[in-house]
């Protein structure tokens, strides 16, 4: 119930500050255009050491992937004694609906509806967005003072990636930063056709392989192709966030193209137009609702491309309920910004004591108790221990009916969390490993500020809409549509978005070696 009243309250709030905002503009920011000093709370100049001494209750802004979780309040009562002991503070968990989470964001950010901790997605530009529109407290100077354990747990460079205008808004989730593109094969078939996967380095090596699943396995497409499609995964490029000017082979020193007038774009559309006519992709790859993994999953297929990391083949077996033999092709791994932002927590504008959050944020990737209370819920009720660091659902329980969960996703550290039995005990340092020695793209930590080309950005993405999936999938031929593809993007302005970014990472460059 406690619950409930929070969310209707956040609807309430903002009807009424409706005609708030519209009389005093002024309100929340003192004129300042929705921009806080670092380590403010909206209303009071700063928010002093002293607070510290008085309890505090820090609510937390949680996106819900399905049905909210019929012990979260239960698990939020353990969290709060954790936290009573080390920061004098509870904590209050907001639960919203996937689906409606960016509106009720929206909402409370704008009605000062009462909000520490949120989590926001780097896909969109949502974080950046939220940054720059002030929604997102900075908070490099916070992690001086309380946050060095983010700091460590993170990486510093991995920490640039989260700047937006120079400043970090918010702190990655933990998991793999750079990926390569690899083929995921379906091991039942594989073992039938006693298939030498060890052949396999490069796109042209997989047309033979291709062959033998189509003579051998009707109604099974070699390569799937739904929502995503292997060329969106097979680069050599860092995509600058949205594919509109990439940076060719992760440096090319700091010089952006246009990808679809590329060499290697016209030679892989190509590729997919071969292997399109030869029967090895799906009919319906460049209409269908189904994702790749779908696909496999109801044995319509037999491999996809994607990209690769430590974490992903398990993460696929699970969805699929096959089990997959993945095959890394002939581009080394990089990490680029937008797979280290995939996910963020950072301290909402309003917030009345950001250092006591910040606070909570460092304990949220290094204390292994509260991790593990996050992640995985109460020992006993929604876990028993294995061994010292795993663990598995008590009798009786399993995923379908735990009364608490949370998506992986959201999840701050799981690299200091229990693994599930079953599950790779020796992930977490695969995955720390793997980021330690990943070969970085030179643009790492720059994002791109879309505000002065959002007309060109909404056309574009129309152009592409209609040529890029016919295209990608080999469904058309390229010598047909592609020149018209290329200047259908030069009319609505894919020039401007290039020149617009690439004067940006200039600036961005330039900062670096100030």
């Amino acid at each position: 119930m406690k619950k409930r009243v929070k969310i209707f309250s956040v609807l309430l709030a903002a009807v009424l500050m409706t005609a708030l905002i519209s009389a005093c503009s002024s309100t929340n920011n003192n004129g300042s255009n929705g921009t806080k000093t670092e380590g403010s709370n909206g209303n009071n100049p700063a928010v002093s050491e002293s607070a510290d001494d008085a309890p505090y209750e820090i609510t937390i802004a949680l996106p819900i992937f399905g049905a909210v979780p019929a012990d979260i309040e239960l698990v939020e009562d353990e969290i709060s004694k954790l936290t009573q002991e080390k920061l004098n503070a509870t904590v209050s968990i907001l639960p919203i609906s996937l689906g409606s989470y960016d509106q009720q964001m929206n909402l409370m950010t704008s009605s000062g509806e009462k909000l520490d901790l949120m989590f926001t997605f780097g896909i969109g530009s949502q974080y950046a967005t939220n940054a720059l529109n002030g929604k997102l407290l900075p908070i490099d100077d916070m992690l001086e003072q309380h946050g060095q354990g983010i700091v460590e747990a993170v990486g510093a460079d991995y920490m640039e990636s989260a700047k937006v205008a120079g400043k970090i808004h918010g702190v990655p989730t933990l998991h793999s930063y750079a990926s390569q593109p690899a083929i995921f094969m379906r091991k039942d078939l594989i073992d039938k056709h006693n298939i030498d996967v060890t052949s396999i380095h490069s796109l042209e090596d997989l047309d033979s392989i291709f062959q033998v699943i189509k003579d051998s396995e009707p109604g099974v497409a070699p390569l799937a192709s739904g929502l995503s499609r292997a060329m969106q995964f097979y680069r050599s490029y860092d995509r600058m966030g949205d594919g509109y000017g990439v940076l060719p082979g992760f440096d090319n020193d700091m010089q952006l193209v246009n990808l679809y007038e590329t060499e290697e774009y016209a030679e892989l559309l190509q590729v997919m137009r071969r292997w399109f006519e030869a029967g090895y992709v799906n009919k319906d790859a460049a209409t269908t609702q189904s994702t790749q993994a779908d696909l496999l999953k109801a044995d319509k297929a037999f491999s996809y491309i994607t990209m690769n990391k430590p974490e992903i083949r398990a993460q696929e077996e699970r969805l699929i309920g096959k089990e997959l033999v993945v095959v890394n092709l002939d581009i080394d791994a990089y990490a680029v910004t937008t797979d280290v932002i995939t996910g963020l927590w950072g301290i909402a504008q309003q917030s009345e004591n950001p250092e006591r959050v910040m606070k909570f944020l460092d304990l949220m990737y290094t204390d292994k108790e509260l991790v593990n209370l996050l992640t995985w819920g109460i020992e006993g009720k929604h876990y028993v221990k294995v061994s010292e660091n795993t663990i598995n659902y008590p009798d009786g329980v399993d995923r379908s009916n735990v009364g608490y969960t949370m998506n992986a996703l959201t999840v701050s550290n799981p690299l200091i969390a229990y693994t599930l039995e079953g599950e790779d005990p020796d992930l977490a340092q695969s995955i720390k490993e793997w980021n330690e020695s990943a070969k970085k793209s030179k643009a790492l930590g720059f994002t791109f500020n879309p505000s002065n080309v959002q007309n060109e950005m909404t056309a574009i993405s129309n152009v592409i809409k209609r040529y890029e999936a016919v295209l990608e999938t080999g469904s058309i031929d390229p010598e047909s549509k592609l020149q018209e593809f290329r200047d259908q993007l030069k009319a609505a302005g894919i020039d401007k978005v290039i020149e617009e970014k690439q004067k940006q990472l200039d600036e961005w460059a330039a900062s670096k070696q100030e």
